[in-house]
Parts: structure tokens; sequence; C-alpha cells
């Protein structure tokens, strides 16, 4: 065969190429492309189907159990996304106490560092003995690491887990032997036993001393500054006990939406993490790819896309818009939210439709846009091949 021969089966062969890429519209594009959101791959593949939800589930070789759902968002499963939002955040054991504005402040129990100062009216040499009652800090008495604390005509004792009037009533019973019916008062001049740890994205981490009036999460934050310009808007984390429980920051800030501000106990840890995982990511045929941030409030799909400049005008399919979710817990699927937004009722619903941290919001392309993606892709081999043509004639 001649080079000129050889020359027409190359462009043969490129024309052929480029036919069987125009029939299967992009398959051969390299990069990200999402062509459909059906079948799965794996043995025992089973697809339920009820309404506008659609499961498929398969069973991997090493005998996982793998799948995920398709939703169609409607009016009626709108309303199911939204009761399971509210199973994102997991309920606190029933022994952690909420802040209420209502509350009646518990008692609170003496520890050691702590400062007392201990009032007997009508005997300062009991209530002042260094005879400095500028310094109320310096005139009370500390308790020591054991939990006990000294006391004229008592000596030392345990001081440690009483509260106020206990130890007011302790010590006007001691000293009655002494002193006819005394009159006897008592207070902490310095809460220093009591402490939880701030860490985190806050503006000046460190120790918070709790006192007689009950702090939270947000008390403890506030306290140590607020959050930092990086800090996540989201979510905060509690640990007690050496498990750490995540907390909806963002329902507290809000108040959107009713959120519990548990109560600190001694031991607590409270640490806000940066915006790293409070991220959606926007792919896929818009003016912008790009990543959003979610800020405190509510970011809805319509809010996301905008943010991301939009559908590309050329290239979008508007009625192929996808969110990709994954799930909230061990044990469930995740979750592929479709929308038309080629229609009014998509629109709307793409405006109620709230995104999650690190959910990916992805825009199909046209089929005219694969095309031309297609041709783009093989023009310039067949111009390079008909140029080599030319050259052998």
């Amino acid at each position: 065969m001649n080079k000129k021969g050889t020359t027409m089966n190359l462009a043969r062969s490129v024309w052929t190429a480029l036919a069987a890429g125009l029939l299967s519209a992009c398959s051969i594009l390299p990069g990200m492309h999402v062509t459909g959101v059906g079948g799965i791959d794996g043995r025992n593949k089973s697809k339920v189907e009820d309404g506008g939800v659609t499961e498929y589930r398969a069973q991997l070789d090493n005998g996982e159990l793998i799948g995920y759902r398709v939703v169609q968002v409607s009016g009626q499963s709108l309303s199911q996304i939204r009761q399971e939002t509210d199973t994102i955040w997991p309920p606190l054991p029933p022994d952690f106490q909420q802040i209420t504005p209502d509350q009646v402040p518990p008692e609170y129990r003496i520890g050691p560092g702590d400062i007392i100062l201990v009032v007997v009216w009508d005997h300062p040499e009991l209530s002042t003995p260094l005879g400095d009652r500028s310094d109320v800090a310096n005139a009370g008495r500390l308790v020591s690491a054991e939990g006990t604390m000294f006391y004229p005509y008592i000596g030392e004792f345990k001081v440690a887990g009483m509260t106020v009037v206990e130890l007011r009533e302790f010590i006007a019973q001691r000293i009655s032997r002494v002193i006819t019916s005394p009159q006897v008062d008592a207070r902490v001049v310095a809460f220093r036993s009591q402490r939880v740890q701030v860490t985190g994205d806050v503006e000046s981490p460190g120790t918070v001393t709790l006192d007689d009036t009950p702090k939270g999460v947000l008390e403890a934050i506030n306290e140590r500054g607020g959050l930092a310009s990086g800090a996540s808007r989201r979510r905060v984390l509690l640990t007690r006990g050496g498990v750490s429980y995540p907390l909806d920051l963002a329902g507290m800030l809000s108040g959107d939406r009713p959120v519990s501000n548990p109560r600190l106990i001694a031991g607590d840890i409270v640490h806000v993490p940066d915006s790293s995982n409070d991220l959606v990511f926007v792919l896929g045929e818009t003016t912008q790819q790009q990543q959003i941030v979610l800020q405190q409030g509510k970011t809805t799909l319509t809010e996301a896309l905008a943010q991301a400049g939009g559908l590309d005008k050329l290239r979008s399919n508007d009625s192929g818009v996808l969110v990709f979710r994954r799930p909230f817990a061990l044990g469930r699927l995740p979750t592929i939210y479709t929308l038309d937004l080629d229609n009014p009722l998509g629109l709307m619903l793409a405006g109620e439709l709230v995104l999650h941290p690190r959910d990916v919001v992805y825009v199909k392309a046209t089929g005219f846009a694969k095309y031309n993606s297609v041709i783009g892709q093989l023009l310039p081999t067949i111009s390079a091949v008909f140029q080599i043509d030319r050259l052998t004639e």
C-alpha cells in the first residue's frame, strides 16, 4: 500500500472514531462527567421503587452491602427531606441538663481551690483575723487540695462537696459551744475548683471557671472571646467523660429551630472546629465551579447556584441538576436528589431544598454541549491528518 493509501486509511479511522464519539455523546471525554444515576455494580443487585424514591443495592465480593437512593424532589418528598434533616444531630444523653432562661440555678458545691469568706457577726476576730476588710479574697480561707479548710475553734474539716448553706450551719453548730447563739454567714468569694476547657477556633482558647451561675456551651465560647473568623458557624463538639457529642451550633446562634444549650460541668471540653467541613461543592455546567462555605443560616440550592454564577447558558441541562448527600449515620444510604429547573415548580423546590455540609451540587451538560465537546477533542487530530494527506499528494 502506498503512502497516500495509508494516509486515507488513517483518515477513515479518525472519522470512524469521530462518529462513534458523536453517537456515545461524551463517554470518552476526560475529567468529571455524570451520565446518569441508575444501576450499581456488584452481586445480588436489587432495585426498589417507592413513589419518587428509588433504592439501588448490591453486594461486593467481600460481602459488604453498598447502594444509594435516588430521590426526585417534589412537594411531597421535600417534607420527608426536612424530617430527615432533623435527625442529623444525635440526641444527647438524658443526664445532660439544659440551660433555660427560667432555670433555677442549682446550689454550688464547694471544691478544692475555692476561697471561702466566713463572717461571724459581732466577732470580727473570727471574720477578718488579719484585719483587712478591703480584700475579701485575702480575708477568706483557701480550700486545700484535699478539700479541707481550717477554722478557729473547729480545726481542719472536710468542706469539699458542701453547699454554702451546709457550711454555715456546720460552723454555727461547732462554735456554739464557745459563742452563744452565733450568727454565721458564709460565701464563696473566689471560684477556682470547677473548670472547663474551650479549644479550637475561638478568639482566646483557654479555661473557663464555673461558678454559682450555670454556664452552657454558648456562655463558655462567649467568655473566651467568641468565635474566630475562620470558625465553624455550624457545629461544636462537647467532650464529656471521653465521649464527644456534636452540637448544632447554627441552631443555637440563629434561633430558627429549638436547640438545647447543654449546661457544662467540671472537666468538660468545648471544641470549636474550623469551617473546612462546612463546604458545599458546586460542579458541572455552572458559570463558576467553586466551593461555598455554609454560614449559620440556611443555604438553599438556589442560593448556592447563584453564588456560582448560575447555570451556564450554553452548556447546562437545567432539567438535570443533582445534589449528592452523604449519609447522616451508619447503616444509611447516600442519597442523590434530582431536580428539574426547567419548570416553575422545580425552581420553587430548589429555593426550599436546604444544603448540608459536604453536599455536592452537579449540573449536567446538554446533549449538544457533549456533541461540541467531542468535536473539539477530535478536530485537532482530523486537521493534522488532512495536513499530512495534502503533503503526500
